[in-house]
């Protein structure tokens, strides 16, 4: 069955349905007005914003021009179940569509501002295909069951952010939600998505939009979030599965990416992101044979990562200026790469404890730092068989490699590389079996250690060799070894080296 409405004014409503309506709409009015109308002060507080509370409250009130009731419930295991298609134009119209049954197709277009959506799918293999054209629009969508499609778009400008909106909740296997918001301020949030093989894309165009991932429970589920333009948030609170795929583009200012919380395996998270002062921050990062790109492209870039786990591949590639990247690992055969290009740029990979760990960082610029640390004053952790590469290159710049602070560290490979004038080694590392590699290639380097005193290795059969190239460089420190040995080459003018053996 296919049944089409279009309302533009109640006078358009048959003489017959007129009574109903009117009846209806006192009732609908304050009980469907009230989640609509947008008001720009409450939407100033984010927890606002994104409430399906809020939207149903504003159908309730604000809904004071023409409003839609529809209720539909087709047979269970229906092939062919119901169809409707709702249209309104004008300002303050309200529509909310529910959809009870199987294989039930509902369109609504709503033209004109300030109109509100409430669209509802309980059953399995439902459509909605929702879309709204103006200002100050809202649109909310429930999914319950399995095999659903949602596809809904708005357009409008807007200003200063406040304009439309996008509210959606999924529970089920196997759903689609495709979002689309062009230019102006708009905001999409999904609520919460409990299920498996669910696919959320959400694509917005111009300025000031957000997206919001609040809870996403279960496995093989994919969020693909697409931003262009300025100041754009996206922001996953929780992700809990595994084999989940998220992946994030930002082109624009001041974008940045927040996640709060992931916990499962198998996890693949693409991040891109394009403009001046875009941040990425994970918070905690749980769970083994998890895949991170992140690809920055702009200054004051920032990307930090907290992880615990095993088998896990990050890797961080900044261009621009005032780029920094932090990682905190605690796990083992972990593969972290960090490759920065400009100038101040910061990596930091610190607190890191296992074994079996591959960590590379690649700097080319000037004044960078690089510090790589194990955790500090826990001797109940461990960092063996780990393999450290670190190459720098340009002028003044800084590295640290600290392995000192944990009584379990051994037959880890260093191997450091500077290439450049005027740059900085700081090295203090602790155990047995370690094999360092330092080289500097350049003027007035130095190796040194901890806080501009002497270089101080101590272990258990190491082996360090030093190798510098250039005029003015020095070589200063300790090595407390047993069966350890030594190897120091400088060639060039005005070098000193002072390595004290015991």
């Amino acid at each position: 069955m296919k049944w089409s409405l279009t309302l533009h004014s109640i006078n358009d409503i048959p003489h017959s349905w007129r009574t109903i309506v009117k009846l209806n709409k006192s009732l609908l009015t304050c009980a469907i007005v009230m989640a609509l109308g947008i008001n720009q002060q409450v939407l100033a507080a984010e927890t606002e914003k994104g409430s399906v509370e809020q939207v149903q409250n504003d159908f309730m009130i604000d809904a004071v021009g023409n409003v839609i009731l529809l209720s539909q419930t087709s047979e269970s295991g229906a092939v062919f179940g119901n169809e409707v298609i709702l249209s309104q134009e004008g300002d303050n119209n309200g529509i909310n569509a529910s959809l009870n049954g199987e294989s039930n197709i509902t369109e609504i277009t709503q033209i004109g501002a300030d109109n509100i959506a409430i669209a509802t799918s309980l059953g399995d293999a439902n459509t909605q295909i929702i879309t709204q054209d103006g200002d100050g629009n809202e649109l909310q969508s429930d999914l319950i069951g399995n095999d659903n499609e949602v596809n809904t778009v708005q357009n409008g400008t807007g200003y200063l952010g406040i304009d439309n909106r996008i509210i959606n909740k999924m529970e089920g296997d196997a759903n689609t939600l495709e979002v689309e918001q062009n230019e102006g301020g708009q905001w999409f949030y999904n609520r919460d998505m409990q299920g498996s093989e669910n696919t959320v894309t959400g694509i917005q165009s111009g300025e000031w939009n957000e997206a919001h991932i609040d809870s996403v429970i279960g496995d093989e589920n994919t969020i693909e979030v697409e931003q262009d333009g300025y100041y754009n948030v996206t922001r996953l609170t929780s992700l809990q599965g595994s084999a989940n795929t998220l992946e994030s583009e930002q082109e624009g200012d001041r974008n940045r990416v927040t996640i709060a919380s992931i916990d499962g395996d198998e996890n693949d998270i693409e991040i891109s992101q394009s403009g001046d002062r875009n941040s990425v921050e994970s918070n905690l990062f749980t769970g083994s044979d998890n895949e991170v790109d992140l690809a920055q492209v702009g200054d004051s870039n920032e990307s930090t990562f907290d992880v615990i786990g095993d088998n896990n591949d990050f890797n961080v590639n900044q261009a621009g200026d005032e780029n920094t990247s932090y990682v905190g690992v605690l796990g083992n055969n972990n593969d972290f790469t960090v490759v920065q290009t400009g100038d101040l740029n910061s990596s930091h990979i610190v607190n890191f404890n296992g074994s079996d760990n591959d960590i590379d960082v690649v700097q080319a610029g000037d004044e960078n730092t690089a510090v790589i640390q194990a955790s500090a004053d826990d001797n109940t952790l461990t960092a063996n068989a780990n393999e450290i590469n670190l190459g720098q290159s340009g002028n003044q710049n800084d590295a640290v490699v600290n392995m000192s602070t944990i009584i379990d560290t051994n037959a880890n490979s260093i191997d450091l590389a500077q290439n450049g004038d005027l740059n900085t080694l700081d090295i203090l590392v602790e155990g047995s079996n370690h094999t360092i590699d330092i080289a500097q290639n350049g003027n007035e380097n130095m190796v040194i250690g901890a806080d501009s005193d002497a270089m101080l290795i101590g272990g258990a059969s190491i082996e360090l060799s030093i190798s510098q190239t250039g005029t003015g460089n020095i070589v200063e420190g300790s090595l407390i070894s047993a069966a350890g040995t030594v190897e120091i080459t400088q060639v060039g003018d005005w070098n000193t080296a002072t390595i004290v053996q015991q």
